[in-house]
């Protein structure tokens, strides 16, 4: 590993578990899933990502800049590389934490709350069939929960998005098939339930793949709404709070060294979650 990814990590594990004793579960209604905190949003994937297409913002930021400006509070990452496909996404991930690739994309990973992966609609051209694509997803998502946990402990909640459609020849059919693939794999522990398809194809450009700024807004909307639907309930299903002390159990011990199982561990009259000493 090389120097500056060690030092950039280091840093970030440093501020995760020097975090203070404040409410886990929700800043500006937003679940704080690794309880630092802060709310760290990081999204990954292609053009639609990046914000190719909009206009407005100089083909730059789409959905992702607009739901920055939605959450003044929140950190949103946009991580978009224009033509991006699954394979290169494995491998970007994988270079970010070995040092050989975007050591700022690491760090990301690390300090972040949610994750959300929103491509393969590229692969249609290189990559064969839509079940292939459906597994590099699933796998993409193995791999940053298990190179998070090395340093951080505890991952992200990382959410599979089901694309928005193109209208251009095979690739909207292909799309569609890659969507039912994404949507079977759903589960509590990794979800694929950000529903991106929804936004209609009469919001796309003259190119019939990206949004038009009108269909970014869209996007920015469906991801607002899962943020603060969605989101908090994976949250409350992933991360307990036994005590109601607005701490997170799996935090109690090794982040504040207060029990999960009392509301009050040192008997001062403030809940943990409240109390700026909550260990006495």
């Amino acid at each position: 590993m090389k120097k500056p990814l060690i030092t950039l990590l280091l840093l970030t594990i440093s501020v995760l578990l020097s975090a203070p004793a404040l409410a886990c579960p929700a800043i500006d209604q937003l679940p704080d899933f690794n309880c630092d905190g802060k709310i760290h949003i990081v999204v990954l994937g292609d053009s639609l990502v990046s914000g190719v297409g909009d206009t407005k913002n100089n083909n730059t930021g789409g959905y992702v800049l607009r739901t920055q400006n939605r959450f003044l509070n929140a950190q949103v990452d946009n991580f978009g590389v224009a033509g991006l496909n699954t394979v290169q996404l494995l491998l970007k991930i994988q270079r970010a934490f070995d040092g050989r690739g975007n050591v700022s994309l690491a760090a990301a990973l690390v300090q972040a709350d949610l994750v959300i992966l929103d491509l393969g609609r590229n692969d249609r051209w290189f990559f064969g069939e839509p079940l292939q694509t459906s597994r590099r997803l699933r796998k993409s998502v193995d791999l940053i929960q298990r190179r998070v946990t090395t340093l951080a402990e505890y991952p992200p909640l990382i959410v599979t998005a089901v694309l928005m459609l193109p209208n251009r020849g095979s690739q909207g059919p292909w799309v569609k098939d890659l969507n039912q693939l994404i949507l079977k794999s759903d589960s509590k522990e990794k979800p694929a339930d950000l529903r991106l398809d929804l936004v209609s194809k009469r919001l796309l450009s003259d190119d019939q793949i990206h949004p038009t700024p009108a269909g970014y807004n869209a996007l920015s909307l469906v991801l607002r709404d899962y943020l603060l639907k969605s989101f908090p309930k994976h949250a409350s299903t992933m991360r307990l709070d036994k005590d109601n002390d607005l701490l997170y159990d799996i935090f109690e011990r090794s982040k504040f060294g207060t029990d999960p199982l009392l509301r009050d561990t040192d008997g001062d009259g403030l809940i943990d979650g409240n109390d700026p000493t909550p260990a006495g």
